[in-house]
C-alpha cells in the first residue's frame, strides 16, 4: 500500500472516530433532564422517592356516623342489631372494662377483648324449645307489686344516686350487673346490698350468651357468681342474658346452675335518653301487676325519672319490690303463674 493510500485510510478512520464521539458521547455525559446534574450517575436506591403522577387519588370518603342501636321489644329479643358507639359517662382507664352508659345498654358493648379471652361460640344456636318456668318476663298472680330493674352497673357517680333515690322513697330494685364492672367497682355492689336492692347477672363482660355453647356460658355464669360472692358473701339465682338473648344452650346451663332468666313486660326505651317525662309516660302505658321493668344504670335521665316513676306507681297501688320477692310471694301460693316468653 503506497503512502498516499495509507494517508487516506488513516483519515478515514479518524474522522469516523470523531463522528462516533460527537453522537454518542453525550447520552452518557449529561444528566437526566430530571435531577440536576451534580446528581448525574448516582445510586437509583439515593435518589427520592416521588409519587407516581399517573396514580389516581384515593377517595377517603367520611364515614357515616354510627346510629344508636335499638333494643328489640320483647317479642324480637334474640334479634341482633349492629352494636353502637357512643360518649360514655363513667371515665374508663385502660385497665377497666368498657363502659356502655349512652350506648343501647341491652346491645353494649362489644366486649372488651383486651381484658378477657373470647369464650367459643356455639354452632348456629336453636331456638328456644317451647316455653319454660325458668325464662320469666312478667309474675303473674300478684295484684300490687312490680319490679324494677336496672342493667349494666355498676357505674361510678351513678349507681350511687340510684340508691340514695331508692333509699330515700323506701323502694327496693334488683340490680343486674356486669361480673367484670363489679370486679372493678366492687364498693358500688356491696352498696347495692347494704341498701337493700339485690344483684343479678348480666354475664361477665356483656356477651351474647345465646350464640355461646353450653359450657362456655357455665363458666361465664361462674365467673361471675364468684365474683359476687367474693365481693358481697351472697349467691346469685337471677339472670338476664344481655340482649335478651337466649337458647337452648342458654336454658339448659341456667337450669343446671339453678338460675330464673328474667327477661321483662315493660320497657321505656331509656336507653335512648328521651326526656325523664317520657321514660315514665313509657312504663305507665305498658305497666300491670307482677310487671318486671327493664332501665338501665349510667343515663341520668333515668334516674331524673325515677322519684316520679316510683311516686306515680304507688298512685296506682303497685309497690316496687325485688324480682325475687315476687317470685317467692307467688311460689308460696298453692297454684303459681309465672308470665312466660310465649304469655301476653
Amino acid at each position: 500500500m503506497s503512502s498516499s493510500s495509507l494517508r487516506v485510510a488513516t483519515g478515514i478512520m479518524f474522522l469516523l472516530g470523531v463522528c462516533f464521539c460527537w453522537f454518542f458521547y453525550p447520552t452518557h455525559a449529561k444528566a437526566p433532564s430530571n435531577l440536576p446534574e451534580d446528581q448525574a450517575g448516582a445510586d437509583i436506591s439515593q435518589q427520592p422517592n416521588t409519587p407516581d403522577k399517573t396514580t389516581l387519588p384515593v377517595n377517603r370518603e367520611p364515614q357515616d356516623p354510627v346510629k344508636p342501636q335499638q333494643q328489640s321489644d320483647d317479642k324480637n329479643i334474640g334479634k341482633q342489631t349492629p352494636s353502637s358507639g357512643a360518649g360514655q359517662n363513667a371515665s374508663v382507664t385502660q385497665n377497666e372494662p368498657l363502659d356502655a352508659a349512652h350506648e343501647n345498654p341491652e346491645s353494649t358493648t362489644k366486649p372488651n377483648e383486651g381484658l378477657t379471652p373470647q369464650p367459643p361460640a356455639a354452632s348456629p344456636a336453636k331456638p328456644v324449645s317451647g316455653s319454660t318456668d325458668q325464662l320469666i318476663k312478667r309474675v303473674d298472680g300478684i295484684d300490687n307489686m312490680v319490679a324494677i330493674t336496672f342493667d349494666d352497673g355498676p357505674f361510678p357517680k351513678m349507681t350511687e344516686q340510684y340508691l340514695a333515690v331508692l333509699d330515700k322513697l323506701n323502694a327496693k330494685a334488683t340490680f343486674f350487673m356486669v361480673g367484670q364492672r363489679i370486679k372493678y367497682y366492687p364498693e358500688l355492689a356491696r352498696q347495692v346490698v347494704e341498701q337493700g336492692s339485690e344483684i343479678g347477672s348480666h354475664s361477665w363482660q356483656h356477651a351474647h350468651l345465646d350464640q355461646l355453647t353450653k359450657d362456655a356460658i357455665i363458666k361465664d355464669l361462674n365467673d361471675v357468681a364468684d365474683q359476687v360472692q367474693d365481693t358481697v358473701g351472697r349467691k346469685i339465682s337471677l339472670l338476664r342474658p344481655p340482649y335478651g338473648g337466649r337458647s337452648d344452650n342458654l336454658l339448659a346451663a341456667a337450669r343446671q346452675l339453678g338460675y330464673k332468666v328474667i327477661i321483662w313486660d315493660v320497657d321505656p326505651r331509656d336507653w335512648e335518653d328521651p326526656p325523664p317525662e317520657k321514660i315514665v309516660a313509657g312504663v305507665l302505658e305498658q305497666v300491670k301487676p307482677g310487671s318486671i321493668i327493664v332501665m338501665h344504670e349510667g343515663h341520668p335521665n333515668t334516674l331524673q325519672a325515677l322519684p316520679d316513676l316510683i311516686q306515680k306507681l304507688r298512685e296506682r297501688g303497685l309497690e316496687p319490690m325485688l324480682v325475687s320477692e315476687m317470685l317467692n310471694q307467688v311460689q308460696s301460693q298453692p297454684e303459681n303463674s309465672l308470665a312466660t316468653d310465649s304469655t301476653q
